[in-house]
């Protein structure tokens, strides 16, 4: 895992490669976040390219943002300044802090200190891509598009089966159901101009695009459900090429924090150090308080998942 030096030449280029390599123009949009303390917001765009029904590549991008609300009541509400750590690090391939308040404590992988100061609202503090192998990014992909084409001298049809990926529960069976939301689902022909399209059910044809959409809304994906199907039947002006199917989502509430890369942040309780360690306290936490810091505690933690570039063909 590489991490880019603290600048802001370092920042903006990481955040560009990273937007490169999902393709992608989806808007990253964080929450407004009111709790006293520390909070974060996590926003992962994976992006998945299928093969009759194969995952062959897989990208998954992520943001992290932080805000701080000072509250009279709150412990250490006036600091300047928090330690966080990065849960889950090696998780993660590249990471690159926002210089303009996050630093790295030296030789700390996966530590730094934050300008509270400066995310008086909500403010992206890492940029980072997810380290994926064959054998992982099957998981991050919800959603499995599977179309079938038969192509004609001058028509198409297409069916489009589509259905829980069951790769992507593997890293949490207990969760047998999915819901997914703001699903939009497109077909779109090639190698010819569509006229007119037919469809089951009914949506929303584009000729001048050679497509057509479906606005499917939240869809509840069950681990234990068969394939559920879309067709559509392209009349064409002539001979085309089977296309490809796209599908645009979210997954968030709840359910989302089980998902994705499991990136979290912990914050650095200073207020909580005593005297004496605790002997019932873990490792790590019983080295934080013996070097004078505290304990570290989880950080409230907002997680979305959405759709980058997203293609079955």
């Amino acid at each position: 895992m590489s991490q880019d030096d603290n600048s802001d030449h370092a920042y903006s280029d990481a955040r560009s490669t990273m937007t490169a390599s999902n393709n992608t123009l989806t808007t990253v949009k964080h929450p407004d976040m009111h709790q006293p303390g520390l909070n974060s917001s996590i926003v992962e765009t994976v992006s998945a390219w299928f093969d009759n029904g194969k995952i062959t590549r897989a990208v998954v991008i992520g943001e992290l943002a932080l805000a701080h609300n000072i509250a009279s009541n709150f412990p250490n509400g006036n600091v300047s300044a928090e330690s966080i750590r990065l849960e889950n690090f090696h998780s993660l391939e590249k990471v690159a802090p926002n210089p303009a308040f996050v630093k790295q404590l030296q030789d700390r992988a996966g530590e730094y200190t934050i300008d509270t100061n400066s995310i008086a609202r909500t403010a992206v503090a890492f940029k980072y891509q997810v380290h994926l192998d064959d054998a992982s990014m099957a998981r991050q992909a919800p959603l499995l598009l599977v179309p079938s084409w038969k192509v004609e001298a001058t028509q198409t049809s297409v069916i489009l089966n589509y259905s829980l990926n069951p790769a992507f529960l593997a890293s949490n069976p207990q969760q047998q159901v999915v819901t997914v939301s703001n699903v939009v689902i497109t077909l779109r022909l090639d190698g010819a101009v569509a006229t007119s399209c037919l469809s089951k059910p009914t949506g929303t044809f584009s000729r001048e695009r050679s497509a057509i959409y479906w606005s499917l809304d939240d869809l509840v994906l069950r681990a234990d459900q068969g394939p559920q199907r879309l067709l559509a039947r392209f009349v064409t002006e002539s001979e085309a090429r089977p296309g490809h199917a796209e599908a645009s989502w979210e997954i968030g509430g709840g359910q989302a924090e089980r998902l994705g890369s499991g990136l979290h942040v912990s914050q650095l309780d200073s207020a909580g150090a005593s005297a004496e360690a605790d002997p019932f306290a873990d490792e790590e936490n019983a080295a934080a308080v013996a070097g004078g810091g505290g304990s570290w505690k989880r950080v409230v933690l907002v997680r979305k998942l959405v759709s980058g570039t997203y293609v079955a063909s």
